[in-house]
This record gives C-alpha cells, structure tokens and sequence, in this order.
C-alpha cells in the first residue's frame, strides 16, 4: 500500500522502486522517518523528493539552504540484507556510488558535504538504523545545487557553474541508479577505503581547523580511520592526529571575506 503524506503532490512506482514526489515539504529525510513510523519498514531504495524543504537538514543543527527548481533534494532508503558492522563504511558507500558521477574537481569533506575547492556543492545526511549491535538499514540524505543560488550564501557552488547541465529529476534518476548498481560494494571494504581516500577534500595542502574553544589547528587530512574519526597531519609537529566529529571544524576563508 503506498504511502501518502498531506502535501505529497504525487507518489509514483514506474522507476522499479517506490518514489515519491513533495512540492514542499519540511523535509524527505522526516518524511522517511514518518513512513517508517507507519509501516515498520519500507522497500528497498524507497525515495522521497520535494522541490523544496521548509527544514532542510543538515548534521547537528545545520540547515540546508534551497531554492525551487535550482536544487535536488532527496532521502532514499536502504535495506542492508548483509548487517553493515561500522558506520562510516556508509559513508564511504555513498561517497564511492556518488564520485562514479560527478566531475573530477568535486570532492568529499569529511564528513558529509561535497566540495569544489572552498565552496560547498552538496550535504549528505546519512542516518543509520540499527538492530542488534549491526546496522540494517539506512537513510540516506542529499541536498545538491543544480543551478547558482539567488539568495544563498558565496561559499555554495552548483553543477551548472562546473559544466553540468542537469534535472533535479536526472539528478535522482541517476543516484538512485548508482546506489542500486553498486549496492553489493558495501562489502568491499577495501575497495571502499581505496575510492574514499581518493575522493577526499583537504590532501593537497595544510588548511586551518578549529577545536570547539576556537583554538586554530593547522594540518592536512591523509584518511579517515576504520572508527570514522579524520586524521590530520599537524603541519607543525608532522604528527598524525585523529578527530572525532565536532572536536575539529575547518575554518572556510570565504566566511571571512
């Protein structure tokens, strides 16, 4: 039985798996947490869309910024028939799914946006489910610029701005495609590790961090460990430092300017 929330506009099943469409919602990432409230579970790669998001979310208290027509936003959800013992191997998941269609110069902040040099293309938003000690299924979260914000902030960068010209709808066609193609990769844990580090944002050079009391660090990233923790190499001592989530933000130049 399909699901039908107050403002869905349309819900469609041509596409091989359950989708469905918002003109405006709060959020798809909330929309999958109402569905799963309903049903329990849902099917595999169960998508939600809308053109628009009144709550956005990013991680912790981020708000995702967006303008109809000029962004894809969506949530899709995904039953793991293997339970997935760690956490970041999602993210390394969707990052390897995501890098096999994006244009080179994008790259992938530890740990959730999706960069062109300084400025942010997209936020990932990835909530696992767990059960057991093991993670079984996952929720995961994309807010992508399709075309240059009128409102939004300098440091945001779109697909149009890099050579892409692209639906909100192609957008979702092909991530939902590559998730699915490259599902059985979450296994792979070398090959996750592999794709991710090549993927990741902040290797070239040493950039400035902040630790929660505004203290600077200054390093350059090498990888991410098998906890999710970065790993930084301190440009002053060449010693190798792991971070967990919020104990290190790094300082964006743009916001200064």
């Amino acid at each position: 039985m399909p699901y039908l929330g107050d403002t869905v506009k349309e819900g469609i099943m041509a596409q091989s798996y359950p989708l469905f469409s918002f003109k405006t919602i709060d959020s798809t990432q909330s929309e999958i947490k109402r569905m799963l409230r309903v049903y329990g579970t849902l099917d595999d790669f169960t998508t939600v869309v809308a053109e628009g998001q009144e709550s956005g979310r990013g991680r912790g208290v981020s708000v995702w910024q967006d303008e109809p027509g000029k962004c894809a936003l969506m949530s899709v959800y995904v039953n793991w028939e293997h339970p997935v013992q760690e956490s970041f191997d999602v993210n390394r998941w969707v990052c390897h799914c995501l890098g096999a269609l994006l244009p080179s110069v994008v790259e992938f902040k530890w740990p959730n946006d999706l960069m062109v040099g300084s400025r942010k293309l997209a936020g990932l938003l990835i909530e696992n489910h767990w059960a057991g000690g093991v993670i079984r299924s996952s929720t995961i979260g994309l807010g992508m610029n399709l075309k240059p914000l009128e409102h939004g902030p300098r440091r945001a960068i779109s697909l149009e701005e890099i050579g892409m010209d692209i639906t909100p709808e192609e957008v979702v066609s092909e991530v939902v495609g590559s998730l699915r193609s490259q599902k059985p990769a979450i296994g792979n844990r070398a090959l996750l590790e592999r794709r991710y580090t090549k993927l990741l944002w902040g290797k070239e050079d040493d950039r400035i961090y902040e630790d929660p009391c505004g203290e600077p660090i200054e390093g350059r990233v090498v990888g991410v460990n098998d906890s999710g923790q970065l790993l930084l190499e301190l440009a002053q001592t060449k010693n190798v430092q792991a971070y967990d989530l919020d104990a290190i933000k790094w300082k964006n130049p743009l916001l200064d300017e």
